[in-house]
């Protein structure tokens, strides 16, 4: 009995989204034929590959040892089924995650040259905080992402390319007595409500950079509103309601009409930002290309790349 690919790449779906529902719903296909692909590759290696008893899903030992053959045998295909007179046309969706600053100050340019070299190609975009970011990339919705290097994923087998490193600034309104200065001090911010960017929702990523950065430098700060949008912070220090601590392109990118910014002094943490994408899954061709043209463009104005320690 010979083994269909599509029955391969339906158990890779299951797989890597820890269900066969959750895979019924990201190909999609109905949950029964999802069922019936993964019984008929069982069926044609003559061994079982997922254990059903357990909860969450389970492989066998014999669906360990399968499952890098499988993603090599994939990845071979994806390379083969683009190949036409020596040369591999992009077509179809990319799918990418990323964040609001870097979407506004570095995707365009990466997007627009796709666009030109790759006119039949398509790229969506999908925007979010660090931690819907990585659930995008880990559930398949997305195949690459832009996203901050800290906080570390909790998902170990995204891997990720640093690219640009940029300083935190603190955003004032206009007429604020700090902007008689060329810098603030770690002491003058720590005198004022800060306002930053976190999910108030999730805890455990609420203000993250900003306030590790803040406390990596033994400095408490009463901490005011946090946002998830920059524009959402902006309009709370427009209204006088606290200082924001942000990253630089955050900073540039909302509307300036009553607002300045000045850096920081003495703040030696950073935001570092990288490309990243799933270490145990094939690559597409469109993400290969869209990796490699991000790794090759210069970091956003103000920023420098990652130094090779960072």
């Amino acid at each position: 009995m010979g083994i269909e690919l599509v029955w391969l790449k339906t158990w890779l779906d299951v797989v890597d989204t820890g269900s066969f529902a959750k895979a019924a719903e990201a190909i999609p296909l109905s949950q029964p034929r999802v069922s019936a692909h993964v019984a008929n590759l069982e069926r044609a290696l003559g061994c079982t590959l997922i254990e059903r008893r357990v909860r969450p899903l389970a492989l066998t030992e014999d669906g360990r040892a399968l499952l890098p053959k499988a993603r090599a045998v994939l990845a071979s295909v994806d390379d083969l089924t683009g190949h036409r007179h020596g040369r591999d046309p992009l077509t179809g969706l990319l799918k990418v995650a990323s964040f609001a600053s870097a979407s506004d100050a570095f995707l365009p340019t990466i997007v627009r040259q796709l666009h030109k070299d790759h006119p039949e190609l398509e790229v969506g975009i999908f925007d979010g905080d660090v931690q819907s970011t990585e659930t995008a990339l880990t559930d398949r919705r997305v195949t690459v992402a832009l996203r901050p290097l800290r906080p570390e994923p909790v998902d170990r087998a995204l891997t990720c390319l640093p690219l640009w490193r940029e300083p935190f600034v603190v955003l004032l309104p206009t007429g604020h007595p700090l902007l008689a200065e060329e810098s603030v001090a770690l002491e003058q911010v720590a005198a004022h409500r800060v306002i930053t960017i976190g999910n108030p929702l999730l805890d455990n990523y609420l203000g993250y950079e900003a306030e590790a950065a803040l406390h990596a430098s033994y400095v408490e700060v009463p901490m005011g509103q946090v946002s998830q949008q920059p524009t959402t912070l902006a309009a709370m220090v427009r209204a006088g309601l606290g200082v924001g601590v942000v990253n630089l392109l955050a900073a540039s990118m909302v509307r300036q009409d009553g607002l300045e910014h000045r850096p920081i002094r003495d703040l030696h943490r950073h935001r570092d930002v990288g490309i990243w994408w799933h270490s145990e899954r094939p690559l597409p061709r469109a993400t290969r290309t869209f990796i490699d043209l991000v790794a090759a463009a210069p970091p956003p104005k103000g920023t420098v790349p990652v130094p090779p320690s960072g």
